[in-house]
């Protein structure tokens, strides 16, 4: 029986190994490098949210809310890129025994790109870097508990370019927030110049 790691590690490998040349077959002269802008919205699901010491029973898991984000980046080539980014996601509320409280998270996020085209307009990623994430919970008594920290983070998806400078994008990212993990299900429109 293959294990699940196993046959996750095996695929990632082989399309390490095969996008390059597949993507040389088509490339077809659409060229992708340069300058890019782009925004978008989704989801965000924090995972296994709490607070520190708040009991499970009283902790509302998986919490999902609107969520948004913004970022620039440059490609190197059709493989390669470091993007720039800013996410809001909302703001979650957690029930306890002596009442609601609200957390907030929003920051930024630096990362690169390694981008396997399959044909001169789609094209799936992954990403990984750092993120610099504020979270603020107000408590039920008014007070404002606050945590700032950098954190890894990293993600997947795919892109579609409509023209030479229009592309959508849909994409899931995890943050590796303490006491928050949270994920990101968004769709953006990028801007190339």
């Amino acid at each position: 029986m293959i294990r699940k790691g196993a046959f996750f590690k095996t695929g990632i490998a082989a399309a390490l190994t095969l996008a390059p040349v597949i993507a040389l077959a088509y490339n077809g002269g659409f060229s992708q490098t340069g300058l890019y802008i782009g925004a978008g919205g989704g989801a965000a699901r924090n995972r296994g949210l709490s607070n520190g010491g708040i009991p499970k029973p009283f902790v509302n898991l998986h919490r999902t809310q609107g969520a948004w984000k913004a970022f620039v980046g440059l490609a190197f080539n059709r493989f390669f890129a470091i993007q720039a980014g800013y996410q809001d996601f909302g703001t979650d509320t957690i029930s306890t025994a002596v009442g609601s409280e609200k957390v907030r998270n929003r920051g930024y996020d630096l990362n690169a790109l390694l981008a396997f085209p399959f044909t001169p307009r789609f094209s799936v990623f992954i990403e990984g870097g750092a993120s610099r994430f504020h979270t603020r919970t107000m408590t039920p008594v008014s007070t404002t508990v606050k945590r700032d920290g950098t954190h890894p983070d990293y993600g997947a998806g795919v892109q579609y370019y409509f023209t030479r400078h229009v592309a959508l994008r849909g994409q899931w990212q995890e943050f590796r927030i303490p006491n928050n993990n949270t994920q990101l299900y968004s769709g953006s429109l990028v801007l190339r110049f």
